[in-house]
């Protein structure tokens, strides 16, 4: 849902910058043609820039002794499903969840709005059946005073237009039909109803009807129509109303404006430069749309010089494969792939693809080649496997990695059963004390991590901070207790029960689900437990809240 959201408002801001550039630059100009096809072809750019962004790559280089943490972001997470066991329950809703409602809502009345009025129109071509006139198809209607065409068919009402008007009405729609402007009315309709709450896409609808008309009227002067009675004819129009969105009507922005650009001198051909100012929005967008695919170097330092950290060996090992979900069998992208022992490494695309190269891998007796290879991801268990080819030549091998989901085990003092011990809580701050005129803390700095023994080598890990409930540790407890006392009593529960939830990114408890019960209230408490529970503070992966997993057992009695 959040990704939707983003490319909602990532594809208005593209809208808005492309309406800005026609608006200042654009509007007044002859080049109506050049405009039409501005307009059309910048409005796909906006909608398809955030779907495809480019990829540009980012070289890190890391030193050997270095620690190495996390090399990713996780963007996705896949969730369990929700607990369905309970028959009570209750649902988080939240501002994502709001604005999604009110976003449908207004897609769902506009959407309804154009099929009202398409088949208003079919069910007038059915009524009054269409006719063959100067070569054109035409509907006569009493319902709609103005003249218009919708696709390939004029519809007009013969109690408003004598005969004498009927050349001059007729050549303006058979311009609007022999240049298929009802495509660009079905696209920028269409767009309105995806895009109904910004409100530059009903500006650009204004701006290619507008720019229609003048293409029509253009075309009805070149067949030699002229222009004083041309004009006559259009403002004899103005008193009609015509609001049916995916119509060109005759009279749509009759205004002095348009009068005037029928007779305005041709804009000279070097004005045709301004069309490059939409250059710079779209190095804009392309820019903001961007994104990074990291790739890693290792360096050792050895005096003053930088060598490299992998020795060239005469033979190399090319891995290519796929990260996927165990459970789910979807791709899993971003996660990090990397040779064990060292930070050589790569991400998984989009599709859950890799390749990596192993510039140094073990020769065995045989001549074959093999790699150790570690493949870690926020929320998922990390996976290692060893990875061998024939030796011969230049080797490749292709592997699928599986990952299973990994939770969190919330430690719960008042649980009978077996259960992971919590780590400790950090000690508390001591007095400060003065020591060579410097002011120092009793409690010393934890001491730094050991360094790894010779010949054992380092493992890559992924570095993430976990979600914190309100109040930390202490209250969770209290919470914890104080809610298996008041379920058993209000509730006359009696039984264990092990609960998992999700931590949103949000800081939402979300997707409850019982997945050990000694009977079914043990399990409702259990589900009633979890659901209570304020916001957390959301686990970050790199500065980004992402969501965590947590499993918790709990005993009623």
């Amino acid at each position: 849902m959040e990704t939707s959201l983003f490319y909602l408002v990532n594809a208005s801001g593209g809208i808005l910058l492309f309406y800005l550039v026609y608006w200042l630059f654009l509007r007044n100009e002859t080049f109506h043609a050049a405009n039409r096809w501005f307009l059309l072809g910048s409005l796909l750019l906006a909608i398809l820039l955030p779907l495809v962004p480019v990829r540009y790559e980012v070289l890190i280089e890391t030193s050997e002794g270095a620690k190495t943490g996390a090399h990713t972001i996780a963007d996705t997470f896949k969730n369990i499903p929700v607990f369905k066991g309970a028959e009570e329950s209750t649902t988080t809703f939240g501002w994502q969840q709001a604005i999604l409602l009110i976003y449908l809502t207004g897609a769902a009345i506009f959407l309804l709005r154009l099929l009202t009025q398409t088949s208003v129109l079919i069910h007038l071509m059915i009524k009054h059946r269409v006719k063959s006139l100067y070569g054109m198809r035409v509907v006569e209607n009493e319902k709609y005073g103005l003249p218009f065409s919708f696709f390939n068919v004029v519809f007009i009402n013969p109690k408003f237009h004598t005969q004498d008007d009927l050349p001059e009405i007729l050549a303006h729609e058979k311009v609007h039909i022999r240049e298929h402007h009802w495509f660009d009315l079905l696209m920028i309709e269409l767009l309105t109803v995806i895009f109904w709450f910004n409100p530059f896409i009903w500006m650009f609808e204004r701006a290619i009807k507008q720019n229609h008309e003048y293409l029509a009227d253009k075309g009805v002067l070149a067949q030699g129509h002229t222009v004083g009675r041309y004009q006559a004819l259009l403002v004899n129009q103005l008193m009609g109303m015509q609001i049916i969105g995916i119509t060109n009507n005759l009279n749509f922005a009759l205004s002095t404006n348009r009068l005037k650009m029928m007779t305005k001198k041709k804009t000279s051909a070097l004005r045709l430069i301004r069309f490059t100012w939409a250059l710079p929005a779209l190095a804009l967008l392309l820019f903001a749309f961007a994104e990074p695919q990291y790739s890693y170097t290792e360096t050792e330092i050895t005096g003053n010089e930088l060598v490299s950290a992998d020795t060239q060996s005469e033979k190399q090992l090319t891995i290519t494969g796929k990260i996927v979900s165990k459970e789910t069998g979807e791709v899993i992208p971003g996660a990090s792939i990397v040779i064990k022992g060292s930070t050589v490494g790569c991400v998984s695309d989009r599709d859950g693809t890799f390749t990596l190269v192993d510039t140094n891998p073990t020769v065995k007796a045989d001549g074959s080649l093999s790699s150790e290879v570690v493949v870690s991801f926020v929320g998922m268990k990390t996976v290692m496997n060893s990875i061998s080819a024939s030796g011969s030549g230049v080797d490749k091998a292709k592997y699928t990695f599986k990952m299973e989901e990994a939770v969190q085990i919330l430690y719960n003092p008042n649980y009978s059963g077996e259960q992971l011990i919590p780590p400790p809580p950090p000690p508390a701050p001591g007095k400060k004390i003065e020591i060579l005129n410097r002011t120092e803390s009793e409690t010393p700095p934890p001491p730094p991590p050991p360094p790894a023994v010779k010949g054992e080598k380092e493992v890559f890990f992924v570095v993430e901070d976990l979600p914190k409930y309100p109040g930390g540790y202490e209250a969770l407890k209290e919470y914890i207790e104080k809610m298996q006392k008041k379920i058993a009593v209000q509730k006359k529960v009696n039984g264990k029960a092990k609960v998992s939830f999700t931590v949103a990114a949000s800081g939402k408890v979300t997707d409850i689900k019982v997945i050990e019960q000694d009977n079914d209230l043990a399990a409702k408490g259990a589900y009633m437990l979890a659901s209570a529970m304020p916001d957390w503070e959301p686990g970050k992966q790199r500065g980004k809240a992402v969501p965590v997993k947590y499993m918790l057992p709990v005993e009623f009695k």
